[in-house]
């Protein structure tokens, strides 16, 4: 849906667009472990990103876009660690911050890959919030993750994925046992092979 990898198969629209043309619908956010925090950035300076484009020619120290900045960082509560260095955020505010920079592209749908990643059960309620918020502006919000815990707490729908559609609707309607043993197997398929002494045909290797 970024448009980041190419479809195997079969066709995706969105907005009657293929994902390469609509990029500016969509607004991504990645793991937070997949990125280089190492970099000396205040958060004003990663959240500006978001306004980066191939026709840019310098986006920062900008009027219009540090209202933009200021603006998004309020959205997400952050705005009193504007000058902040990012290496002295915790993994909570981290995600606040490129929760803030997606905000700044004025996407109406946002992708979420494993949002609660990283962050204490504290800092997930607020990202909830803070998700369920930016919702009532009338954002499109999809999130991935692999925790199930609260699914039916936290969203409207689900859709299960197991290198096929293995359900999808309301939570509270299709997280069944089958369903979840479909996305994950069974703990007896697991173990089968697994004894004391014993790790299965690769010894625990």
């Amino acid at each position: 849906m970024a448009g980041i990898t190419p479809l195997s198969h079969g066709s995706l629209k969105i907005k009657g667009m293929d994902p390469n043309e609509a990029k500016s619908f969509i607004g991504y956010v990645p793991q937070n472990s997949q990125i280089n925090w190492n970099f000396p950035l205040s958060v004003k300076q990663v959240v500006e990103m978001g306004l980066i484009t191939k026709n840019t020619f310098n986006p920062f120290s900008n009027r219009k876009n540090d209202a933009i900045v200021e603006d998004s960082l309020n959205k997400v509560g952050l705005i009193e660690k504007i000058s902040e260095n990012i290496n002295n955020l915790s993994g909570g505010q981290l995600q606040r911050v490129l929760l803030a920079r997606t905000l700044t592209q004025g996407a109406d749908i946002l992708l979420l890959d494993e949002a609660f990643s990283a962050v204490d059960i504290g800092a997930e309620d607020d990202l909830m919030k803070l998700i369920n918020n930016i919702k009532q502006d009338g954002k499109t919000i999809l999130i991935a993750t692999h925790d199930i815990n609260n699914v039916e707490k936290k969203f409207d729908e689900v859709l299960c994925l197991n290198r096929h559609c293995c359900a999808f609707g309301d939570p509270s309607e299709v997280l069944t046992e089958d369903v979840i043993q479909e996305m994950y197997g069974s703990h007896t398929q697991i173990l089968k092979e697994h004894t004391p002494g014993n790790h299965g045909n690769h010894n625990g290797n």
